[in-house]
C-alpha cells in the first residue's frame, strides 16, 4: 500500500478466514478435525488447534503471509481494530484473551509489515511506510480483568487501546445491551474507565446497554466511542444505539462506527443491500455531522468459510455469548451484504459512499475521522 490515507475498519474478522486458508480450505479443516476429534481432541480444542495452526503457518511460511498480505491490499484497508476473542466454550475470558494477544504478538514478529499500532501518531507511520496497522481491542473488558483493576495496565501494555467496557451481558463493570438486567456503570466500572483514560486508552461502548452507555458518557473525562454499532432509529435491534445515546455521543465529541453485518442493520429483511448500510451512516451524521462517523464492518465470513465440523457447535457457542437465537437459527452463522461478500470486495464500501457523501466527508468517514477522535481521547499525547 502507498496511498497515505488511513483507511480505518473495525473488523472482526481477520484471523478468522486466514484460519482456514492456513489448512488449504475448509474440507482439509473438515478433515483435520475428524483426525483430532478421533484422537480423543475436544470441540474446543478443536478450535485452539485451528488458530495456533494457522500463527505457525504464518510464522515459516513467506508465501503464505504474502497471500495474507494481499487480502489487506485487494481490500485496501490499512489500519484495522481486531478482538483478541475466547474460542473456547468453557475458558474464562480473560486466559482467552491473553492466549488471543500472544497469537497476536507472534503475527506481528514474524510479518515486518503487520504492526501493532499504539496511537495515532504511530498510524500516521504506520500508513505512510503502506504497512498495515493492527489496534487491539478488547471487547469484554470486565471479564478480560476478572474483578482485578491492575489487570487494565496488563492489557495496556500488551498493546490493546480500545477497552470496550462489556459485551452483550452484564459484568462487574456494567450491563451489556443484550442483557435483561437495564443497570448502569459499577462503581468498580468507574474505577475501571478512570484507569482506561489515565492510561491513555479510549472506552468503547459498543456493546454497552443504554444506561451504562449514558453513564460512561457522562463519566468519563475523555470522549467515548463506539466503534461498531447501528442506529436504532433506522432498525431496532440489541446491538443498535438509540438517538438518545447518539445525542450524548455528539455533545461529548465521540465518535461512532457503523457496522455492516445484515442481521444487526437490516433485522428480518431478506438480501439487504448496502443502502441500508448507508442509511444508518446518514442517520448517525445527522445527529453526529459527517465528521464524527466512521466504518466498524464487524465483519464475519463465517458462513462461507467455517469447516462444518464446527459450525453447529459454533451457532449454540455465539448464542450462548448473547447472539439471539431466532436469528442465529434463521440465517447462516453470518452473511455478507449486497456486494460486500468477501473481505477483498471492501472497495465496494468506498463506492458506495461516494453515492452520498462529498469527496472529504469520504475521505473522514474512512479513516480520518477515527483518527481524530483518537486525538481527542488522548489529547494527542500517547
Amino acid at each position: 500500500m502507498t496511498d497515505e490515507q488511513p483507511i480505518f475498519d473495525y473488523a472482526a474478522s481477520a484471523p478468522w478466514a486466514q484460519a482456514i486458508r492456513s489448512y488449504g480450505g475448509r474440507e482439509a479443516v473438515n478433515d483435520a478435525i475428524r483426525d483430532m476429534v478421533a484422537n480423543g481432541r475436544t470441540r474446543d480444542e478443536c478450535w485452539e488447534a485451528i488458530w495456533d495452526h494457522e500463527v505457525r503457518r504464518f510464522e515459516r511460511d513467506a508465501a503464505f503471509r504474502s497471500e495474507v498480505r494481499e487480502v489487506y491490499e485487494t481490500a485496501g484497508v490499512n489500519l484495522v481494530s481486531v478482538t483478541p476473542w475466547v474460542h473456547e466454550s468453557g475458558a474464562s475470558e480473560r486466559a482467552g484473551q491473553r492466549r488471543e494477544l500472544a497469537r497476536w504478538q507472534a503475527r506481528f514478529d514474524a510479518a515486518d509489515w503487520l504492526r501493532k499500532a499504539t496511537s495515532p501518531a504511530a498510524v500516521r507511520s504506520i500508513v505512510a511506510d503502506g504497512d498495515v496497522g493492527v489496534v487491539l481491542n478488547t471487547q469484554n473488558v470486565g471479564g478480560a480483568i476478572d474483578g482485578s483493576l491492575g489487570r487494565v495496565d496488563v492489557l495496556y501494555n500488551e498493546g490493546v487501546r480500545l477497552f470496550q467496557l462489556t459485551y452483550n451481558h452484564q459484568n462487574l463493570v456494567g450491563t451489556g445491551c443484550n442483557d435483561p438486567s437495564k443497570g448502569g456503570l459499577s462503581g468498580f466500572g468507574r474505577d475501571v474507565v478512570d484507569r482506561i483514560t489515565d492510561l491513555g486508552g479510549v472506552v468503547d461502548v459498543s456493546h454497552c446497554g443504554k444506561r451504562t452507555t449514558l453513564d460512561a458518557i457522562e463519566y468519563a473525562d475523555a470522549p467515548v466511542a463506539v466503534t461498531h454499532a447501528a442506529c436504532q432509529a433506522v432498525a431496532p435491534h440489541y446491538r443498535g444505539k438509540s438517538d438518545e445515546e447518539i445525542e450524548a455521543i455528539a455533545a461529548d465529541d465521540g465518535y461512532m462506527g457503523i457496522v455492516a453485518l445484515p442481521w444487526f442493520i437490516a433485522p428480518g429483511r431478506d438480501d439487504p443491500t448496502l443502502e441500508v448500510f448507508l442509511d444508518h451512516l446518514e442517520h448517525a451524521a445527522s445527529i453526529l455531522g459527517t465528521d464524527r462517523i466512521g466504518i466498524g464492518t464487524d465483519f464475519f465470513p463465517a458462513d462461507a468459510q467455517f469447516p462444518d465440523e464446527l459450525l453447529t457447535y459454533y451457532k449454540q457457542h455465539i448464542i450462548d455469548m448473547g447472539f439471539d437465537r431466532e436469528k442465529v437459527e434463521q440465517r447462516t452463522i453470518a452473511d455478507g451484504i449486497g456486494e460486500f461478500e468477501t473481505y477483498e470486495d471492501w472497495p465496494v464500501i468506498r463506492r458506495a459512499l461516494e453515492r452520498r457523501f462529498s469527496p472529504s466527508e469520504v475521505d473522514g468517514i474512512l479513516g480520518e475521522n477515527f483518527l481524530n477522535y483518537w486525538e481527542r481521547a488522548t489529547n494527542g499525547e500517547r
